[in-house]
């Protein structure tokens, strides 16, 4: 593992990649790289250390968007969001194309491909930013560090934890009746290498002792920078932290952190409509801005996930399609059931797509149209994440009456149904399957349903009458093909690893 994470443990010294905007700023001699002792000196003024951690975490946000290998779903984060996505009930592949092993539940085995991408790429990020920790803040800061530094330095704690989220949730048992299981290696420091497996207890303890920067109020939410993990993406991981643990009173607070109130603003009906994907809504918390400079094409989640571009993976023939079963719980005046093509309810929708690509079948999802030059946005959080698990928070907390009210905000004033009604849903249980039904349409495709199947313990079964899975497959609640194989080749470079099953 060391080996590769070097590569990009030196990126993260990225004085190197941004000096060429910078180094006016700084010192006008610096021709070509920042020396670490010039470094040192410059980080002695806040204003100068604010900069200098911009450019450093700059380097790590565009590497989460970057192309990480020469496949073509190794696009960074959303290729890791997109393979788990894959990986359930709610998406559909409709033929054998990149994705395909993990659409057959049968992407996990140590010589595979996808628990090495995930693995590689998300310690590469957390080696960076243990570089970047260990060099500016060799000791946590204190009251006196101003409030921009402060910022930057909990962005960082916010994406190490972030990181370890995702990896403790592939690699390892869930948390609830684990604890004391296998989880992940904990690197904290620059250079630990070939170290064990924490426990899942270890792991979740070091996720919420990271996003304890979320109760400092020097840590902000930055509305006007989304590509920032502000206080909100903090505050919206430690609810789905907690959600894992089953803890809802914390679930409850910090998603209210998140979300900025019980009633937030969401996507409106009419950008949720026109698949609108701009990392300047409103909605957004987290993301990234894809650019002429910045997009990678095939090896992109649009791709993929969009089916109008007859020569993309998903346009050519690998259409992804929303889960027919699912689909049908939409209601017909929601305006989601308008991001699938049914000629039957919208004849005119399926026209208008059909134009473009006159082979879309049924259910195709047309929620990710991008540009034709794959400039759309990337979108790693939006406030109705949080919003929901606010709402299954009060569900488990045995809120009904709020929680319905939430639930209504979400479909009937905020998606259009108007005839959504929870009259008849009297019991918990009744109410927990309805806020789980929501997430499952709200966030079709956005990289948390692998994660909320998971920690539901429900299990899949892609047999149920009426499916339109292609591939079907029967995977029980906390069968070992929810659980990822540690990496052949950290399993030999490692002696200390042990593997899961």
């Amino acid at each position: 593992m060391k080996k590769e994470i070097k590569k990009i443990a030196s990126m993260a010294l990225l004085s190197v990649l941004f000096v060429g905007c910078a180094k006016d700023f700084f010192d006008p001699e610096v021709n070509e790289y920042l020396t670490d002792q010039r470094k040192k000196e410059l980080q002695g003024n806040a204003k100068n250390k604010k900069q200098l951690l911009e450019i450093e975490l700059r380097g790590i946000y565009n590497n989460n968007a970057a192309t990480q290998n020469s496949n073509h779903d190794g696009f960074g984060l959303k290729a890791v969001d997109a393979g788990f996505d894959h990986t359930g009930l709610d998406l559909v592949q409709a033929s054998r194309s990149w994705f395909i092993f993990d659409y057959n539940f049968d992407n996990k085995k140590a010589n595979f491909r996808r628990p090495a991408f995930v693995w590689n790429f998300l310690y590469k990020q957390i080696s960076s930013i243990n570089t970047v920790l260990a060099d500016y803040f060799p000791t946590a800061p204190d009251t006196n560090t101003e409030q921009e530094v402060y910022q930057k330095y909990a962005e960082l704690k916010t994406m190490r934890a972030i990181f370890y989220y995702y990896l403790v949730n592939t690699f390892a048992k869930t948390y609830v009746g684990n604890q004391g299981s296998l989880g992940v290696p904990l690197m904290l420091n620059p250079g630990d290498d070939k170290l064990p497996r924490a426990t899942v207890q270890q792991v979740y303890d070091q996720m919420i002792a990271d996003l304890t920067v979320v109760d400092d109020a020097r840590f902000q939410i930055t509305p006007d920078n989304k590509a920032d993990a502000d206080k909100a993406v903090g505050a919206a991981y430690l609810a789905k932290i907690y959600a894992c643990q089953g803890n809802w009173t914390e679930v409850q607070r910090y998603a209210l952190i998140a979300t900025e109130g019980p009633t937030p603003s969401l996507t409106s009906s009419a950008d949720v409509q026109a698949g609108k994907w701009d990392i300047s809504m409103n909605s957004w918390l987290w993301g990234f801005d894809i650019t002429q400079e910045t997009r990678t094409y095939w090896n992109s989640f649009y791709a993929h996930m969009d089916n109008s571009i007859p020569s993309s993976y998903a346009g050519g023939g690998a259409f992804k399609l929303i889960y027919s079963n699912l689909y049908a719980k939409i209601g017909d005046q929601d305006v989601r059931k308008k991001l699938y093509i049914n000629e039957t309810l919208f004849p005119d929708i399926a026209a208008k797509y059909r134009a473009m690509n006159p082979h879309l079948p049924k259910y195709a999802n047309v929620k990710y149209v991008t540009n034709t030059d794959f400039t759309s946005d990337y979108c790693y959080l939006r406030r109705e994440d949080p919003y929901l698990l606010y709402i299954e928070a009060l569900v488990e907390n045995n809120l009904l009456d709020e929680a319905k009210g939430a639930l209504e905000y979400l479909v009937k004033d905020n998606r259009d149904d108007a005839a959504y009604d929870l009259s008849a849903l009297t019991t918990q249980e009744q109410l927990r399957q309805e806020v789980r039904l929501q997430r499952r349409i709200e966030l079709w495709g956005e990289g948390t349903s692998f994660f909320d199947w998971k920690r539901w313990k429900t299990g899949i079964n892609r047999y149920e009458a009426g499916s339109n899975h292609l591939l079907k497959v029967e995977v029980p609640a906390e069968s070992e093909k929810w659980i990822y194989q540690i990496p052949k080749a950290e399993m030999e470079s490692n002696p200390n690893m042990i593997q899961n099953e």
